[in-house]
């Protein structure tokens, strides 16, 4: 029979030589009726879309700004196990880790924390796990109450624990992991520590002398003695953390402020334009789809803390450097007072205060000469990057007796051997 339905009067398309009303017209008004109604619209789609149209853009500040958000929705909701790792396992793998871990939590607190963090998700962060989170995550989405934001973060969450057929992703590549670690680290931290203060909100005048000496030496820009309190007391961890995302936002603001000076030095941002280059592309090629999109967003990010986990005279040089511009007296109260905040934000969040100086900060980094600013533009002004490209400028360095930025781009010229880069035309 013909698909398009025929007038009452005309023929039966059956080939009765009847009219269709006395022939088939009845049995058709049935079936149409019987036929279910179209799918309604999923009460999602406009949440799940702005979270796509997030991972689309460049401001990747957006991204860990709403996984934040995400990680203070979990944390309020509690140890719900569907959004946790499985707590007996986190506590056995965790309690072990701690137990090998003795040395480089003496050594060097935050870079222990890091190889826990990184060991955890890879040993629960499985593919089943992510999709129970995924689902878990969608269905909390659709919470009567719930605000945009608070949608929002559940469907970025959801979309960044999404599982290709392939399984490339790596567990440790998912900032959703991250998140979920930091919340539950907290949380078992507040079970099984053993010096857990009970004022979580007490003031500074309640806090033991030693305590209060950390938050003034880290108020200055010196980190470590707070690092090494906070490791012996989990309890302050909470407040710490709290103000430790308020100082970040603060730096991330500054830095999208035309007059605010580059954190970078020209050097190791050379560098880390040839480390990042492909990753960076990948990041800004145009028509992907959402899966694309979110898999180079995750790419991207996992590109940045494999860098930094590779090199890690890069934070330290930094660091060094910051700080002493905190101490600088020539510069105004405003000024040493962003570069203080600034150290004490990469300390913390090394990664995500990187992503912001790539991305966000409208500076470029000062040239310490005018050979240096001419061989840098000379530099910038080409098309490609290979070893050869970068060597007047490593000579220019050695030249100038600045032997670890002599070194950083010799860092970039191997890199550069393996992973020739183009860029795109001056304008374009």
């Amino acid at each position: 029979m013909s698909r398009q339905k025929p007038g009452r009067n005309e023929p039966c398309p059956c080939g009765s030589g009847k009219k269709y009303k006395v022939c088939h017209a009845a049995e058709d008004r049935a079936r149409e009726a019987a036929a279910p109604p179209p799918p309604s619209r999923h009460p999602l789609a406009g949440d799940l879309q702005a979270a796509m149209e997030l991972l689309r853009g460049e401001d990747l500040s957006r991204v860990s700004s709403t996984l934040e958000h995400l990680g203070k929705l979990l944390a309020e909701w509690g140890p719900v196990p569907s959004l946790r790792f499985d707590a007996e396992r986190f506590h056995a793998h965790v309690s072990r880790q701690l137990d090998e871990l003795t040395e480089a939590v003496e050594r060097d607190p935050a870079q222990a924390r890091h190889m826990l963090r990184l060991s955890t998700v890879r040993e629960l962060g499985t593919r089943a796990f992510l999709e129970k989170l995924r689902a878990t995550l969608l269905a909390r989405a659709t919470t009567a109450g719930l605000s945009a934001e608070d949608r929002q973060a559940l469907c970025l969450g959801a979309l960044l624990a999404s599982t290709p057929k392939d399984g490339r992703v790596r567990a440790e590549d998912r900032p959703v992991l991250d998140v979920l670690f930091n919340v539950q680290w907290r949380e078992w931290g507040n079970q099984h520590g053993q010096k857990l203060a009970a004022g979580l909100e007490a003031q500074d005048t309640d806090l033991p002398e030693e305590a209060r000496e950390a938050l003034r030496k880290a108020s200055e820009g010196e980190m470590e003695a707070l690092v090494k309190y906070v490791e012996s007391d989990p309890g302050l961890a909470a407040r710490i953390a709290q103000e430790a995302r308020e100082r970040a936002t603060r730096v991330e603001a500054l830095m999208r402020q035309p007059n605010t000076p580059s954190l970078l030095a020209p050097e190791e941002q050379v560098w880390l334009t040839a480390v990042l280059w492909e990753p960076l592309s990948a990041l800004k090629s145009p028509d992907m789809d959402a899966k694309t999109r979110s898999a180079a967003v995750v790419t991207f990010l996992g590109a940045v803390r494999k860098a930094l986990d590779a090199d890690k005279d890069f934070l330290t040089h930094l660091l060094e450097r910051v700080r002493t511009r905190a101490r600088d007296t020539t510069l105004d109260d405003a000024a040493r007072a962003f570069f203080t905040e600034a150290a004490v934000a990469f300390e913390a969040e090394p990664v995500r205060m990187v992503l912001a100086a790539i991305l966000t900060s409208r500076a470029e980094p000062e040239a310490r000469s005018a050979e240096e600013q001419v061989v840098r533009a000379d530099l910038e002004a080409k098309t490609r990057w290979t070893a050869e490209d970068l060597e007047p400028y490593r000579a220019l360095l050695a030249s100038m007796n600045l032997p670890a930025a002599t070194e950083r781009i010799h860092r970039a010229q191997e890199w550069l051997r393996a992973h020739p880069i183009e860029l795109p035309p001056a304008g374009a």
